[in-house]
């Protein structure tokens, strides 16, 4: 095991001549007209601000990590520092998506078919349901084992800009919400308009904003268009309420002082005309052979294929929306894709898409600058190109603002890491693993004390706004903090309290006695933190790897920290805080080994220098 703090003590002189000026900084490349003077007669000083042999530190390749996965190990940190960062992306992206509806379909009917083989019918039956369980199977399967870090970290971003929940009628249909994330997996690293395109002919979304079975105007049946999908695609998904300058500031109306809103009411009714006549375009039932129609319930159809258009219940006529009239006499599936290829243009998405996902991947409040940068690469990749996402997400993760570590001190930087992405990062950093081949968990519980897992959010707003302010001193500031809204006196101290069952969870039980939790309970609100095929071990124990090393447990105090430091809080952590947790394992008689290394785990997960990503 190594230890990851060398101190290196380097003596320059800097002797700049007239030419270039630097108002940033000095170093990796800044060196026009810049002389260094080494004291080591063997060193090129000169090396210590060209960039010349460079090589990328490791608390450098952990923020990175922290921005670009949902966790990683120590192996992979210092492997990133001797392949780089473009070249990890350029990797992460050649990896081909990993598929959520095919291990959640087959975890499905494999646990039911041995449920009933263990249990019988009448416990399975009692103790067995399809629900949104199994998608989480998946969705926790994936995050531990699947080898495209990159495109799951992006496809959760996506997630919570493109909301589709599982807090509705979708939470009886697991293989539902795994088939949409995959819509998501899969143009993760595509064109946004495939992926807009995409997502307005999946099942579940059009079942969650209600433009599956959206009939034309039929004034008998008393029917007219859905507009909730017209709607939500403009405010959330593309283009936002108000008119938006390339660096996502808004646009003002120079005679009123007002902010230039994006669309009307009229907009709404013109474009929820085109979002009629879509369907199921399969049976659920493989066996069903009647002919595949539309207006059939929900449940009657594939919930992994995309909708069909039937244009006997498609508006007819014009349909006028933004400025742009679709002609009458089209085809239904072409009006949609002229409406889809419309909004995909309108000079808002850049902007509003490149500080939505900076924000869910490196920090809240990314300058003015950072966003037109990305959205520039949005309007043209380099070759042409409108809407390449892996341009995007490159641009994002590359950006000096993301990079620099400069950076990190700057009151505007960082982000607070949602509840979600804490538990993911401390498992995979930590090496959970579980007797059986999988990592199956439905977080539950976790979710509970914390209001977040992907795929769940209260509304199609998400879990948080963009814009939230969290209280008086962020408004002093002009600054946002989304992940902020679902923190609160409850999920703080729950989130604390979930921490120690995970870590401490012997203590935990002696502190948690007088409020009725019984011994017999820990195990299970353990297995629902991190749990292992629940139902079909007997006596399921979860362990972190790491935590039980003997090459970590026989380090000095001061190593472990700094490890757990690097690998979790990309060696964020104050001095203070490391001067603490080292006291504290090293008071005689006070732990063992083991207990030592979970008191600083726990000490750590808790500290705002891990839960605020800078």
């Amino acid at each position: 095991m190594k230890r990851y703090f060398i101190n290196i003590y380097i003596l320059f002189l800097a002797f700049p001549t007239i030419g270039q000026q630097y108002d940033d900084y000095i170093g990796a490349g800044h060196d026009i007209n810049v002389t260094v003077t080494s004291s080591d007669a063997q060193a090129d000083g000169n090396n210590t601000v060209s960039g010349e042999g460079l090589d990328l530190d490791i608390q450098g390749s952990s923020r990175f990590l922290a921005h670009a996965t949902h966790g990683a190990t120590i192996e992979e940190i210092e492997q990133l520092t001797t392949v780089g960062y473009e070249s990890w992306i350029n990797n992460q992206l050649n990896i081909p998506p990993t598929n959520y509806t095919t291990p959640t379909v087959e975890i499905i009917f494999e646990m039911y078919n041995n449920c009933q083989t263990l249990l019988g019918p009448i416990l399975c039956l009692a103790s067995f349901n399809i629900d949104a369980t199994m998608w989480r199977y998946a969705y926790w399967n994936v995050t531990m084992r699947s080898p495209d870090k990159l495109r799951h970290k992006v496809t959760q971003a996506l997630s919570e800009i493109l909301v589709l929940s599982d807090r509705s009628d979708l939470g009886s249909y697991p293989h539902a919400l795994a088939a949409y994330y995959d819509v998501l997996a899969q143009n993760a690293f595509g064109n946004y308009k495939d992926l807009l395109l995409d997502v307005t002919l999946n099942p579940s979304m059009g079942f969650y904003l209600s433009h599956f079975n959206n009939p034309k105007t039929v004034p008998l049946l008393n029917t007219s268009p859905d507009e909730n999908y017209a709607r939500e695609i403009m405010q959330l998904f593309s283009i936002g309420l108000y008119e938006l300058n390339i660096d996502g500031s808004r646009k003002i109306d120079l005679t009123t002082g007002l902010w230039l809103p994006t669309y009307t009411n009229d907009d709404i009714k013109g474009l929820a005309k085109v979002f009629t006549g879509l369907s199921g375009s399969k049976w659920e039932d493989e066996n069903n052979t009647e002919p595949i129609r539309f207006g059939r319930r929900f449940a009657a159809y594939s919930k992994i294929d995309p909708m069909a258009m039937y244009d006997l219940w498609h508006e007819s006529g014009t349909k006028s929306f933004l400025g742009k009239t679709i002609p009458s006499g089209q085809s239904g599936m072409k009006d949609v894709e002229d409406a889809i290829d419309h909004l995909f243009n309108h000079p808002n998405v850049g902007p509003f898409l490149a500080a939505r996902v900076i924000q869910r991947l490196v920090k809240s409040n990314p300058t003015p600058e950072y966003i037109s940068r990305v959205a520039s690469t949005f309007n043209n990749n380099g070759s042409g190109v409108r809407g390449d996402m892996a341009a995007v997400v490159k641009a994002i993760l590359l950006d000096q603002e993301a990079m620099e570590c400069y950076w990190a001190e700057d009151i505007t930087s960082g982000t607070l890491r949602n509840p979600s992405q804490r538990l993911s990062e401390i498992l995979i950093g930590l090496k959970a693993d579980s007797p059986s081949e999988r990592f199956w968990s439905h977080a539950f519980f976790y979710n509970e004390l914390t209001g977040h897992h992907t795929l769940s959010s209260p509304t199609v707003f998400n879990f948080y706004r963009p814009d939230y302010v969290p209280d008086s001193d962020f408004a002093y500031l002009n600054f946002e903090g989304p992940e902020f809204q679902i923190l609160n006196s409850s999920t703080s101290s729950n989130y604390v309290n979930g921490m120690l069952i995970l870590f401490l969870r012997d203590y935990a039980l002696e502190i948690l006695k007088p409020f009725g939790v019984r011994p017999k309970d820990i195990p299970v609100l353990v297995n629902e933190l991190y749990e292992k095929n629940m139902i079909f071990i007997a006596n399921p124990e979860s362990y972190i790897a790491s935590l039980t090393d003997p090459l970590w447990l026989n380090l000095p105090a001061e190593e472990k920290v700094d490890y757990l430091d690097i690998l979790l809080a990309n060696g964020n952590l104050s001095d203070e805080t490391k001067a603490n947790i080292i006291a504290s394992i090293k008071t005689p008689g006070l732990f063992d080994p083991i207990s030592a290394a979970q008191y600083a785990a726990f000490m750590i997960a808790i500290n705002p220098d891990f839960v605020i990503m800078k």
